[in-house]
């Protein structure tokens, strides 16, 4: 055989076997791997399915019907065993079904169109008429509480002086006064001569309840013809009633020092005389109302007393406190030397003979 022949018989043979790969791996493409099928390629079929899988997991199939959805997934799985154990062709077709069946997954269902049967016409029953009903009578209105006012212009007068006493009242059907003075009319004066410090109270009765008012007068004693002025203090003076160096400012009953050396007298008097006993009085200008006036030379009385029962160890039984305000005046309130004198401390002491 020459080397012609040689040759064309080997390109004859190249030739089929190319044929023949070509003709084979028309069925195959390259593996993914994803079946654990070792080889380059692999039949398309297997893979196939394993895409059709994939795209109805993302289209939620397994949710939608995932009874049907696990028996499809199962059948892959099977075909892929069948293929791996060199069945090639068993397991393609098996991967095949899988598809169709993937495919076929979660079919749309029909709705049956229920014909629409239309109601019977509503019967409207007829109006009811409404009843008209009688308009109820609006409720009487409550009476009005009563109202009432009492004043005493002036304030204060001195012993034997005047004042009047001025009310009024409102919704009232029936008004009195107290103490002393009994019915009077809805709104009135009259004329009062109290002969001590009085409050008067105004009592006013309506169908809306009852009202009160209540207004103070100070009566105070006409001032002493010589004014007391402070002079040393000895022991005999002190058993008669007796101004002593003790002074005030406005409205307060706090001790100053400098009063400790007079107070000082005052204790060495009631240690002589050791059965002496009296009252230490209080007593204030007019500024300011009667009731405050009062509580102040009860204060200032009572800081006195406190001072030499503390400091000089008196007895407290043999002392006693007494606020009189601006009711016994020792001088002319309408000056500030006449108001400073009034702001005072006096002491009234009975002395027992040693």
């Amino acid at each position: 055989m020459d080397i012609t022949k040689i040759l064309k018989t080997v390109s004859l043979v190249i030739a089929a076997t190319s044929a023949g790969t070509l003709f084979g791996c028309a069925n195959y493409e390259v593996n993914t791997k994803r079946g654990e099928i070792p080889g380059y390629y692999i039949r398309y079929e297997m893979q196939e399915a394993d895409r059709a899988v994939e795209t109805a997991r993302q289209a939620g199939k397994d949710k939608a019907c995932p009874a049907e959805f696990k028996v499809a997934e199962e059948a892959k799985i099977n075909a892929y065993d069948v293929f791996r154990a060199c069945h090639t062709e068993e397991g393609a077709a098996l991967a095949k079904q899988v598809t169709a069946k993937v495919n076929a997954l979660c079919p749309p269902q029909i709705v049956k169109e229920v014909p629409v049967v239309a109601a019977p016409p509503a019967v409207v029953p007829a109006p009811v008429p409404t009843p008209v009903l009688e308009p109820k009578p609006a409720p009487k209105p409550a009476p009005l509480a009563p109202s009432g006012k009492l004043t005493i212009v002036p304030g204060s007068i001195t012993v034997g002086g005047s004042a009047t006493l001025t009310w009024a009242s409102q919704n009232a059907t029936g008004c009195e006064i107290q103490p002393g003075i009994g019915s009077v009319e809805p709104q009135g004066s009259l004329t009062i001569n109290p002969t001590d410090n009085t409050g008067y109270t105004l009592v006013c009765n309506g169908a809306g309840g009852s009202a009160q008012s209540s207004a103070l007068i100070a009566v105070i004693a006409a001032p002493a013809p010589v004014v007391a002025v402070a002079q040393p203090m000895s022991a005999a003076k002190l058993c008669t009633q007796t101004v002593i160096n003790v002074h005030f400012d406005s409205q307060k009953s706090d001790l100053k020092p400098r009063y400790h050396d007079e107070l000082k007298k005052l204790a060495d008097f009631l240690t002589e005389f050791p059965d002496a006993t009296g009252v230490i009085e209080g007593h204030t200008d007019s500024a300011g109302d009667l009731a405050s006036n009062m509580n102040l030379s009860q204060r200032r009385a009572d800081s006195v007393r406190n001072y030499l029962v503390k400091i000089f160890k008196i007895a407290p039984g043999r002392i006693t406190a007494k606020g009189f305000g601006p009711t016994k005046p020792v001088a002319d309130n309408k000056t500030a030397a006449g108001k400073q004198k009034n702001r005072r401390i006096e002491t009234n002491f009975s002395c027992a003979s040693r």
